[in-house]
This record gives structure tokens, sequence and C-alpha cells, in this order.
């Protein structure tokens, strides 16, 4: 696996903080190459790399991603040039339009024009973490006279998380990286196919462009408890509109669409159940380590460039947890 990137999600919610940026520190001398934090509703995105930061050397640091609708822009460049100076130049930052449960329900903002929204909020980040004066007056953007008051230290990339062809096609067009979660590796196929004529369309070299999945990985966890918590985790995402229709377009077509009728009509456990063994098969990494290895290797195949993963365990107790998906890092780790 010389050369190529591998990288750990902090499973703060497995694990816990602390023993979850332990895990992530550790993760650097076994040979992994990127630590990447997500923002849902456990931690938020910044602080488990801030602090990851100031402990290691060389793993390359990523947000995947925050939601574009829940930071004013001026604010996201702020944390990302500060976290571009604490690593030294080691810092990725992925924005996207997340979904409405998260940024209407959770957070009580607008989720409107998301498309736009994104592709508005990365104009005004290159801007501003390049250092210039930033007015902007877009649909969905506006901000008036903002400087970066410190010095990022190098250019921050940006990423931008994409599952329709459409924000597929942008990420191509004005991103550095292109971030998926919840596909299978034909999925992962099709998409780049997008955001490779995005590329093309804005004169770019699609081969220059990163691809990030984030992959939810049990290795060596009791298989019908792992199924029934795996369900439970993926049916959340199922049941919102950009996720069901991309799971639809990777042939769930009927399974997505009784998940969605049965979470709409409250009946969450049978939903859950509707998530059957064909589609967690597909998009949920387990089984013991050769098997799991031959599945990442699949996302390569597919061209995914740097498979990001996130480790669970159904384990009882936090400790126990943290033990297990400490060994699952290491059953992971790269060789050679």
């Amino acid at each position: 696996m010389r050369g190529m990137r591998l990288g750990v999600t902090p499973p703060i919610e497995v694990a816990g903080m602390v023993p979850a940026i332990d895990l992530a520190v550790r993760a650097e001398s076994l040979g992994y190459t990127d630590v990447w934090t997500a923002e849902v509703g456990a931690a938020d995105a910044f602080s488990p790399l801030a602090a990851i930061a100031v402990r290691t050397e060389r793993v390359r640091l990523g947000v995947g991603l925050i939601p574009a609708f829940t930071r004013p822009p001026a604010l996201t460049a702020m944390s990302a040039a500060a976290l571009q100076s604490l690593s030294g130049g080691r810092f990725v930052l992925g924005v996207g339009s997340s979904s409405p449960a998260i940024v209407d329900g959770w957070m009580g903002i607008g989720f409107e024009r998301p498309l736009e929204r994104v592709r508005e909020y990365v104009e005004v980040l290159r801007r501003a973490l390049a250092g210039t004066k930033v007015s902007y007056a877009g649909e969905t953007v506006r901000l008036e006279g903002f400087r970066l008051q410190m010095e990022a230290g190098a250019p921050v990339p940006i990423y931008v998380g994409a599952l329709g062809p459409k924000m597929c096609r942008l990420a191509g067009r004005v991103a550095d990286g292109v971030l998926f979660f919840l596909m299978t590796p034909e999925g992962c196929r099709a998409a780049l196919q997008e955001v490779a004529a995005g590329a093309r369309e804005a004169g770019r070299d699609p081969d220059e462009l990163d691809s990030f999945i984030r992959l939810p990985v049990a290795v060596d966890e009791p298989e019908d408890l792992v199924k029934f918590m795996g369900r439970r985790l993926l049916t959340g995402y199922a049941t919102t509109p950009a996720y069901n229709a991309s799971l639809a377009r990777q042939g769930f077509a009927e399974q997505a669409g009784g998940i969605s009728q049965a979470w709409a009509a409250g009946e969450r456990d049978r939903a859950t159940t509707l998530f059957d063994d064909a589609m967690f098969d597909e998009l949920f990494v387990s089984g013991d380590a050769a098997a799991c290895l031959a599945r990442i290797q699949d996302y390569r195949d597919a061209g995914v460039k740097t498979p990001v993963l996130m480790p669970i365990s159904v384990a009882g107790s936090l400790e126990e947890r943290a033990e297990r998906v400490n060994a699952a890092i290491d059953a992971l780790a790269p060789t050679g």
C-alpha cells in the first residue's frame, strides 16, 4: 500500500473524545496518511483536529465536512486559516450542503438552494483565504468588507461533498476534491464520471482532483449485532432526500422508497428492516481484516483516492469500544 492514502475518522461517538483523539494520533505511527473529522451531532469538526494537529507531524488533517448553511463563510475562513497555521500546512477544508434534518431541523436555519449555496460559499472562501478584502452580494451568501487578519501559511484546499450529478459536477468545476459517503464502489465510479465532466467543463484536469469516501468499518465484531446497529445508523441517512435519491440511483430504488414511506408513516423499526442485507453488504465494510481490506480495495479500484475509515464497535461500554476500534485500526493499518 506504499504511496496510497488511507485515513481514519476519530470515533468520538463510539469511544469518547479523548480516546478518539488518542487513536487518531496513534494512526500516524501506523502509517495512516489522513485524519478526517465529521460534523453531525457530536463534536464540531474543527476542535478535535486542533488537538490532533499539535500532537502529529505528517498526517493530512481534513474536515469532511461542515454544512455550508450553519456557519457564515467568514467564520469558516477564520477556522480554516487557524488550523492551517497550527498544522503547518496540513489542513483540508470540506464543505457541503448537509441535509434539511440537520440544517433546518437541528440548527433552525433555512435549507434553501443548496447547490447555489455551496457554489457561492466556495467562491467566497477562496477569496477570503487568499487574504483579499471580500465584499459579496450573492443569492445565498452576503458579506461586506471582510479581510482575514492572519496568515494561514499555505493555501487551504477546499473539497465539496457531493451525492447527485449536479453537486458532483460542481465539485469538478470548483473544488480540489470531492467527498462521498453512503456509496457503493460502483456508485463512486458513476459519481466520479460526473465530477470529471464538471472538471472538463471548467478546463481542468480531472486527474488532479482528490476523491474521498468515508467508510463505516467493523472488524471482527458480532455479525448480527453489527447489522442491527449498522442498519439503525444508515437508515437515518437513507431517510433524507439527497441520500435516498442517491441510493435509488445506485440500484436500491425499491428499498429506498420503502424506507422513506415507512419513516414518514412513523414506522421507524420497519424502515430499519427495509435496509436489507444487499444494501448493508454494499455500503458497510465488515468482517475479518482480510475481508475489510478487500472491500477497501474495491473502492480504490472504482477510482477513490482517499478511503477514510469510520471505525465502529458494538461493545457495551466506552472502554471496550475504544479497545476494539483501536484493534481494528491496527488490523487495517497500511503496510509496506
